[in-house]
């Protein structure tokens, strides 16, 4: 049986994850002007990884192992599409934690299936130093 008090602490704990992760979405899919043209470029050719640069941070390197060329084309495709795509699923998964921390105030048989999918998606923040215990389920 799912106790309430740590449904509660696991939804909390991934708002706060996932509120993260919108930020950093928002921040690369819109410009500061507000034309909505994410403001990225490729980091110069020739440096050790060929990145996706933000004013003067680095957001993400690409190596491909396929070359300069295609490390290009993989590259300006991550700054076209992957921030509004991350951010849809964030807002999917919000959703997902919204439903969760209703269900537990109502029918914990929802809620642990619930729960079950949500554990799916958290394990990548394990490492975080808020990760709700396995003993928290």
């Amino acid at each position: 049986m799912t106790d309430r008090a740590a449904v509660h602490a696991w939804c909390d704990f991934l708002r706060a994850r996932i509120a993260e992760e919108q930020r950093a979405a928002e921040g690369a899919a819109s410009a500061p002007d507000g034309t909505g043209v994410p403001v990225w470029m490729l980091t110069e050719a020739g440096e050790p990884e060929l990145g996706v640069r933000a004013g003067d941070d680095v957001l993400l390197t690409v190596r491909t192992g396929r070359g300069t060329w295609a490390d290009l084309v993989v590259a300006e495709h991550l700054v076209r599409f992957q921030p509004r795509r991350a951010y849809a699923d964030l807002t999917a998964w919000v959703n997902l934690v919204d439903l969760l921390d209703h269900w537990v105030n109502f029918d914990l048989a929802v809620a642990n299936e619930l729960l079950t999918v949500v554990l799916l998606f958290a394990d990548r923040y394990r490492d975080h130093p808020d990760y709700p215990g396995p003993g928290q389920r």
